[in-house]
């Protein structure tokens, strides 16, 4: 990977990894459904903002129906159900157990990514998921002391 691809990983790791302690933090007073509703009108306040004043809601009105139809779809997996399943489980557990298992979603891409993208499962891909299932493992052991 070159180094502005690594770069923006890097800030996406740092993002959602304090992010979602500032989602526990916030869930001390909200229940689930409200924060995800409240979290996700922010969120849509703000991106619209920047796309108006970076000009993309034209793109987006150009733009082919099939991308903006796959847009859809991630939508209704993404944010609507990990999220509201993401929130759920913040909500009533440590956020140190549930927030690395719900990060560990490169284990669906890559079984996804091979099955309907054509991509290869390569060597450190295996090793990669199986550090990622060994991980869940551990962190699942719930009332084992671990």
């Amino acid at each position: 990977m070159d180094s502005v691809t690594v770069l923006f990983a890097f800030l996406a790791l740092v993002g959602f990894g304090s992010g979602a302690i500032c989602d526990k933090l916030a869930l001390r007073g909200l229940s689930a459904n409200t924060a995800v509703v409240a979290r996700s009108l922010m969120t849509a306040v703000i991106f619209a903002g920047y796309g108006a004043l970076a000009g993309q809601f034209r793109r987006i009105a150009a733009a082919p129906a099939i991308p903006l139809a796959w847009l859809v779809a991630g939508v209704v997996v993404n944010p609507v159900l990990g999220q509201l399943a993401f929130y759920k489980a913040l909500k009533v557990g440590e956020a140190s157990r549930v927030i690395p298992i719900a990060a560990s979603y490169p284990l669906v891409t890559v079984i996804l990514a091979v099955a309907f993208l054509g991509e290869k499962l390569t060597t450190p891909k295996v090793a990669g998921v199986l550090c990622i299932v060994v991980g869940i493992v551990l962190l699942s052991e719930v009332g084992r002391g671990a």
